[in-house]
C-alpha cells in the first residue's frame, strides 16, 4: 500500500519586500480554504519572517514556498532557497527594539517546531503549526 502526500500547494516566490504582502495573503487564504483559520496569522507570521530571510541572506531572492495539511499534525510551511546558509538565531538576550535578529526567535514561538536542512541545490527552512 502507497502513502498519500498531505494536501499540500507550491508557490514560486520572489522574495522581495514589496511582493510578500501578496504570498502572506495566499497563505491566509489557502488555511481558510483548507479550513485551518486558526493557524492562518501565525503561518503568515512564519513565512514572512522565512521570506525576509530569503531577501536579505540567501543571495537570490527567488525560492519557493510549500503549505501541507498535515491533518491532526498541523499545518506545515516550508521555503526552499538557493542558499546553502542554514539559518543561525540571534544570541539571547535579543534587542527587541532592534531593526533585525528577532525573525527566527519570532519564528520559534509561532510555531510548535521549525528547523533548517541544506539540500542539493540550497536549503529549506520550515514549521510546523499546530
Amino acid at each position: 500500500m502507497t502513502q498519500e502526500s498531505p494536501p499540500g500547494t507550491a508557490m514560486r516566490v520572489i522574495a522581495e519586500p514589496a511582493r510578500i504582502a501578496a504570498v502572506r495573503t495566499a497563505v491566509r487564504e489557502q488555511l481558510r480554504a483548507w479550513g485551518r483559520e486558526d493557524l492562518a496569522h501565525a503561518a503568515a507570521l512564519c513565512v514572512t519572517e522565512i521570506l525576509a530571510n530569503v531577501h536579505r541572506h540567501a543571495g537570490s531572492p527567488e525560492c519557493e514556498l510549500t503549505l501541507h495539511d498535515l491533518a491532526d499534525e498541523g499545518v506545515r510551511a516550508t521555503v526552499s532557497d538557493r542558499s546553502h546558509r542554514l539559518p543561525v538565531p540571534a544570541p539571547l538576550p535579543l534587542d527587541w527594539s532592534a531593526e533585525r535578529g528577532r525573525g527566527m526567535h519570532l519564528i520559534a514561538t509561532a510555531a510548535h517546531r521549525w528547523g533548517a536542512r541544506p539540500t542539493p541545490t540550497g536549503k529549506q527552512v520550515w514549521v510546523v503549526l499546530r
